[in-house]
């Protein structure tokens, strides 16, 4: 599946084949001035705050926050002229059971910046692209980098569904045999959220926060650090990190395995339910208890941390 580009310049979203007319009148355009939460799904955790820090209805150029999402739900484009500021498209293409939905993905239109977009844009997106103008403030979310196909705009997809769709991204960064090496030195936060995929992502580098959110298969190995809230609402799959985690590793993680080469931090396990992590130092949080490795966990974490059996003996495992 492409984002074509139509003779007249609009951009054609995934699965849909309308005409030149239909295609002027499904792309929005409101003039911004760096906003925060624009064309977030999630409304900056409308089920946490209701309504106390971010009002969904409120307008911007005669356009509320909740008419974007709509908007794109439907599978129309919304232009920003203008920058946008933090958490553009967040959680972009995702059936959010929080608000009344299934969980699962669905197709989405586009986004479209005529200016710069602040940090976390594309927290745990995983469908739709984002082509931007301008620059681009670190730390990005779930998105990568591919060729873009308008000329004067950078186009970034979600993580999860170049791994998935087996999308090209620019290089350094490649994609072979579905392992996708991130090599770029950019910094970003839920890497892989929601992946379902059996792909492996590989980062060199550090991870930001929530790393792995919400994966349900696949494979992630950061060849360096990660930030809090790592393998969070892990539900299958594995997550691999060769440095430490910051607090709060593994919360309420349903399924799944967890391999800390380093120090898993403080508060982990809160919540957990299912899965197991295992790490050299973990303080976690009752009921979660530390454990030693079976013979066949020493032999997995000899392997996957090229260690040998002696060294493999001083981690823990930590299950419920």
């Amino acid at each position: 599946m492409r984002y074509g580009i139509m003779d007249h310049g609009m951009l054609k979203t995934p699965g849909c084949h309308l005409n030149s007319s239909q295609e002027i009148d499904s792309m929005i355009t409101i003039r911004t001035s760096g906003e925060k939460c624009l064309c977030d799904f999630t409304f900056d955790f409308y089920w946490q705050h209701r309504g106390s820090r971010f009002d969904p209805d409120a307008r911007i150029d005669g356009w509320s926050y909740r008419s974007l999402v709509d908007a794109l739900r439907r599978g129309e484009t919304v232009k920003l002229v203008g920058d946008a500021g933090s958490r553009l498209c967040s959680s972009m293409g995702v059936d959010l059971m929080r608000l009344g939905g299934g969980g699962g993905a669905v197709d989405v239109g586009n986004v479209i910046v005529d200016g710069d977009v602040g940090p976390r844009m594309g927290i745990s997106m995983i469908r739709g692209a984002i082509y931007v103008s301008g620059r681009v403030e670190e730390p990005l979310g779930n998105v990568i980098e591919v060729e873009s196909d308008l000329s004067g705009y950078r186009r970034f997809v979600s993580i999860t569904e170049l791994v998935e769709k087996g999308y090209s991204p620019l290089r350094p960064n490649e994609l072979s045999d579905r392992v996708l090496r991130i090599s770029d030195g950019i910094s970003r936060e839920t890497i892989g959220a929601r992946n379902g995929s059996p792909g492996r992502i590989e980062v060199f580098g550090n991870a930001g926060m929530s790393a792995g959110i919400l994966m349900r298969a696949g494979f992630l190995e950061i060849h360096g650090s990660s930030g809090r809230n790592t393998g969070v609402l892990l539900s299958g799959g594995t997550v691999v990190v060769h440095g430490d985690t910051d607090d709060f590793t593994a919360t309420e993680m349903r399924s799944g395995e967890i391999f800390v080469n380093g120090n898993a931090g403080g508060f982990a396990c809160a919540r957990m339910r299912g899965g197991c992590v295992f790490a050299r130092e973990c303080r976690p949080v009752p009921p979660a208890r530390s454990a030693s490795p079976s013979p066949e966990d020493l032999r997995r974490i000899s392997k996957i941390f090229g260690i040998s059996s002696i060294h493999a003996m001083m981690y823990r495992k930590i299950t419920v």
